[in-house]
């Protein structure tokens, strides 16, 4: 079908073009006049070399029905859908959006501040979560699908290669179905596409608009490949953690690393708008997994490292893409405590043994001089004394019970040697 359009044209005898706006792979979009309600509408026709292809119809009618069952002020509202005729193609009216395309932002405005990098993922996360909870995958979120409103609202559109989740696709085995720029590594590698795709296309486009460019660029197959296997690069010192963090999460490898859904995304995304750096402490994180508190209960908590109050990480933190939280310290005291009172207690009581010892060999020999017990300052009484050991620091006091005062017995072992010169022996 070979059919020219121009701002003469009106289709269905109600829809007069004014000004075409686009023109994508499949089709092309113009601004045109609801004659009917006199209100402007998005007019989105397919192009004349798929209009007779089985298939292009087939998923121009999905797109159709995608979007006409989806209601949410982030998704461009469907009005009509026809079939078209012998000289009209099919075509599609959309609400029509006051704006620009966020890829023409993009190339106006980008890098752009971190708030309003936020603001455009949580809007645009709220409105995949209603695709995704209808059991729609977009496959082909892009800065060209999104249009920016005049009062910095986000609308998704275009549909056109939206995936059921529960149909038979129309796609073949391998066959790629995207833009390489912000093709998640599954897509890449030709399987299916889930929502969790979406997300990384979003998480790319986040990249994007902090720095101006995407993160891989480059010949399609390039691109792709490094999609799959090169790390995003480091996003710029000045974007706050919690961002970077929210940017690594939705650009996982992994699909099953990604955060559990959009609208999860959607709310981390407001409240790192309130703090950009907050990181989750504990109890349960938002991208929906558990994690442990950060202190115990009753614990010192340590102070914040350097940097870590103005959202930025310290000097050398290693990079990752989970949320930071701060060390955890020792969980408490007294288990210490408990660990080391016994190797004290047989530290205390070697050397209470060398205090004895000592003094076993120190005391007088003299008979007149008996030995003393050890005991409290109190003098050692004549009468016999319990057998029961003394509960006492030293250990010979239960070694040497005394139930009578008496000089010790003498020893055999050699006087010193100075009792051994002349003149100087013991007399008897």
């Amino acid at each position: 079908m070979t059919v020219t359009f121009g701002p003469t044209t009106v289709l269905g005898d109600r829809y007069r073009l004014v000004a075409r706006i686009a023109v994508g792979g499949q089709g092309e979009v113009w601004r045109a006049e609801d004659t009917a309600l006199g209100r402007p509408v998005a007019v989105k026709l397919l192009r004349g070399e798929y209009a007779d292809s089985v298939e292009f119809r087939q998923r121009f009618r999905l797109e159709a029905r995608n979007a006409a069952a989806l209601s949410h002020p982030g998704i461009a509202q469907v009005f009509d859908y026809d079939e078209g005729r012998d000289d009209e193609p099919p075509y599609l009216v959309m609400e029509y959006v006051e704006g620009e395309s966020l890829a023409a932002t993009i190339a106006r405005d980008a890098p752009m501040p971190p708030d309003r990098v936020l603001e455009i993922v949580a809007s645009a996360s709220a409105a995949l979560a209603v695709a995704h909870a209808a059991g729609l995958v977009h496959r082909d979120v892009k800065p060209g699908n999104l249009l920016v409103g005049r009062d910095g609202t986000i609308k998704i559109t275009d549909f056109g290669i939206a995936r059921a989740v529960d149909a038979i696709p129309l796609t073949r085995t391998g066959m790629l179905m995207g833009t390489p720029l912000y093709l998640a590594p599954e897509q890449a590698t030709g399987k299916q596409a889930t929502a969790a795709a979406d997300l990384y296309a979003l998480g790319i486009i986040a990249f994007e608009l902090l720095t101006g460019r995407p993160p891989y660029e480059g010949p399609a197959t390039a691109v792709l490949v490094a999609h799959r296997d090169t790390p995003l690069p480091e996003l710029p010192a000045s974007v706050p953690s919690g961002v970077r963090d929210l940017v690594r999460a939705l650009t996982a490898k992994d699909p099953a690393a990604r955060p559990a859904g959009a609208a999860v995304v959607a709310d981390r995304a407001a409240r790192l708008r309130a703090d950009p750096g907050v990181t989750i402490a504990g109890g349960t994180r938002v991208d929906g997994a558990t994690v442990p508190p950060a202190y115990p209960v009753g614990a010192a908590v340590s102070p914040a490292p350097v940097g870590a109050a103005s959202g930025h990480p310290p000097l050398g933190a290693p990079p990752g893409g989970a949320t930071q939280v701060l060390a955890v310290p020792p969980v408490a005291d007294e288990p210490v405590r408990r660990g080391r009172a016994l190797p004290l207690a047989i530290g205390g009581l070697a050397i209470a043994l060398l205090a004895g010892g000592v003094g076993w060999f120190a005391r007088p020999t003299s008979p007149h001089h008996p030995a003393a017990t050890p005991s409290s300052s109190a003098p050692v009484s004549a009468r016999p004394v319990s057998s029961h050991p003394v509960s006492r620091p030293s250990p010979t006091a239960h070694r040497r019970p005394v139930h009578k005062v008496q000089p010790p017995p003498k020893r055999t072992m050699p006087r010193p040697p100075k009792h051994k010169k002349p003149g100087h022996g013991r007399h008897h």
